[in-house]
């Protein structure tokens, strides 16, 4: 085995490593490999073959982190575009992604906006009513939730 190929199979080995964790977008995979050194022409090579391979979806990965979203943790639409920007899903891949996971589980935002709201009001609404409107509001702002989808909600779980 020549030089070349060895240093193939172990930024090969490290990719399998890093993704054995958990599932990685081609952007987190290529940074982690630069980091570790390896020079432009053999990460774009690793990043084709995990492609080939399957083990790098950027489109995939969208679905399985909005569906992670949408079940545990409820996000707004724009949050979780966001994220997945921030993670180096390009735009096109992110609402692709979104988009097939709230077909899937068969949900629109505003559910997930009503859930995340009622949960979140049971835990405070024994405090004051106008404290409770603005904790409400901003809480699911910083969730991404759209505004006028969030001051119909909490002016009606909160009278």
């Amino acid at each position: 085995m020549t030089t070349d190929e060895a240093l193939r199979e172990e930024a090969l080995r490290r990719a399998f490593r890093h993704l054995s964790h958990r599932p990685r977008t081609r952007s987190e995979l290529e940074r982690h490999l630069v980091r570790r050194g390896y020079d432009d022409a053999l990460v774009a090579a690793t990043l084709r073959r995990c492609e080939e391979l399957g083990y790098v979806d950027d489109r995939a990965f969208a679905v399985s982190w909005t569906l992670d979203r949408i079940r545990l943790k409820p996000r707004g639409v724009a949050r979780i575009r966001l994220e997945l920007r921030e993670k180096g899903v390009s735009e096109e891949d992110a609402w692709a992604g979104i988009r097939h996971a709230f077909a899937e589980e068969g949900i629109e935002e505003r559910d997930l906006l009503e859930r995340a709201a009622e949960k979140r009001w049971r835990a405070r609404r024994s405090e004051d009513p106008r404290t409770v409107r603005r904790r409400l509001a901003a809480y699911l702002e910083r969730r991404g939730f759209p505004s006028n989808d969030i001051r119909e909600i909490v002016d009606h779980l909160v009278r």
